[in-house]
């Protein structure tokens, strides 16, 4: 398994039209990528297709942490 790549534009895209189903397979995913020992990393798209990484996360406290900021917001 390798890391999972979040791109963060398209968490703020599901958020703005509140498409929960779709955020819980992307934090389902999230999950099980850390739990097999790996990272999951936040990125930015720049609309250029550059990324940029900014966070990622290790453990599944931090994940739920983020999880929680997202879903709060719906």
């Amino acid at each position: 398994m390798e890391d999972f790549v979040i791109v963060v534009n398209r968490i703020e895209e599901l958020q703005s039209v509140q498409n929960r189903q779709e955020l819980e397979l992307i934090f389902d995913k999230a999950k099980r990528t850390i739990v097999g020992g790996q990272d999951v990393i936040l990125v930015r798209d720049d609309g250029k297709g550059k990324q940029e990484k900014f966070e990622a996360f290790s453990n599944e406290q931090d994940l739920e942490e983020y999880r929680k900021r997202i879903f709060r917001f719906l």
